[in-house]
């Protein structure tokens, strides 16, 4: 089979096993993109969710530090 006379019969079959591997192509590009992105999205979350968590414990510890505060003060407890 000659590339250059090709007859009907194999661009009925060579055309669509194109247009497959490109869409094939096109999905597993896809796939890699979104991996990446949702990968880095996840370490992001991660990351916030660390920070959050530093956070409470210090406004804890900034709670309790302030009602020993009004304790040793007598004042009343303030709504915090």
């Amino acid at each position: 089979m000659n590339l250059l006379f090709l007859g009907i019969q194999e661009l009925f079959i060579l055309v669509p096993l194109f247009y497959g591997l490109l869409i094939a192509a096109l999905f597993y590009g896809l796939y890699k993109v979104l991996s990446i992105l949702l990968n880095r999205y996840l370490v992001a979350k991660r990351e916030h969710t660390s920070a959050l968590l530093q956070q409470s414990e210090a406004l804890k510890e900034i709670a309790s530090a302030i009602r020993e505060s009004n304790d040793k003060n007598g004042t009343p407890p303030e709504i915090i």
